[in-house]
């Protein structure tokens, strides 16, 4: 299984990457509708749809995000209501899920979880220092996660939300928070400078510090997804990993978020 894991890795990670520094903004939004494609159709399978369905489903929302992808403050705006909505949701989880598990409503769920993501990062890929802005989100989320993973292995006692996720700990949440700040400011200073954004020490502090919090909440939303479906991952398209959802779902929260307050700071320079 390791093995497994190790060589998808291997194949994956080379494609992301040259996707998101090597394309060009125009070449890149048609690879994040490939993505977007794929999200969907495992998406649809939390509505219970079956094929044609679950095409007709990734078809529509693919089509959507490429003809709205530009529109971008409303997809920020519909993203912050819905990860304000999905912190309630997991917190009181399973007692409120009679709420959204109805087909049409986990189906909007999921336009408004894949397609902010995918318009922020194309507006990400238009910046001039869009190299160090999609490498500094990449490595908060990372360093969040791989963080949270071995503290909460070896200090993790007080559990987080056992009804959504049994494996998460308090102390787990802090450890990927610390080394998530610590990775970020590396990440400044190793890289070419951002553009002049209006950011002192304390901002990019608490940037850092609510990017490690957000990309945890996708995470645990997926899994309540998951835990309500009775899945334990998203599809088998990706050995060992599961599916592209499993892998990205602290993208989808992280990066409009991220792509928000870059966006502020980009109007004040």
């Amino acid at each position: 299984m390791l093995k497994t894991r190790i060589l998808t890795a291997l194949v994956i990670a080379p494609i992301a990457l040259l996707g998101l520094f090597y394309l060009s903004a125009s070449n890149f939004k048609w690879f994040l509708l490939l993505i977007l494609l794929v999200s969907g159709w495992e998406w649809a399978n939390f509505a219970r749809l079956q094929s044609p369905g679950r095409i007709i489903y990734a078809g529509g929302l693919g089509a959507l995000f490429f003809v709205s992808s530009d529109f971008l403050v409303p997809w920020l705006a519909a993203a912050v209501l819905w990860w304000v909505t999905a912190l309630w949701l997991i917190a009181h989880y399973p007692s409120q899920s009679a709420r959204w598990q109805r087909p049409d409503v986990i189906g909007l769920i999921g336009v408004v979880t894949l397609i902010p993501c995918g318009a922020s990062l194309v507006w990400l890929k238009t910046q001039s220092d869009a190299a160090t802005v999609l490498l500094l989100l990449l490595v908060l989320i990372w360093a969040a996660d791989i963080g949270a993973y071995f503290v909460g292995r070896r200090f993790g006692q007080r559990k987080l939300l056992p009804n959504v996720s049994p494996g998460k700990s308090v102390e787990g949440l802090v450890g990927g928070l610390l080394i998530a700040v610590i990775a970020g400011f590396a990440t400044l200073e190793l890289m070419p400078k951002v553009d002049g954004r209006a950011l002192g020490y304390a901002g990019w502090l608490w940037l850092f510090l609510g990017i490690g919090l957000i990309s945890v909440l996708g995470d645990l939303t997926l899994s309540m997804f998951k835990r309500s479906r009775g899945i334990k991952d998203s599809s088998q398209l990706l050995p060992g990993h599961g599916g592209f959802l499993d892998r990205l779902d602290s993208v989808f929260s992280a990066a409009p978020i991220y792509c928000g307050l870059l966006y502020l700071t980009a109007s004040l320079k």
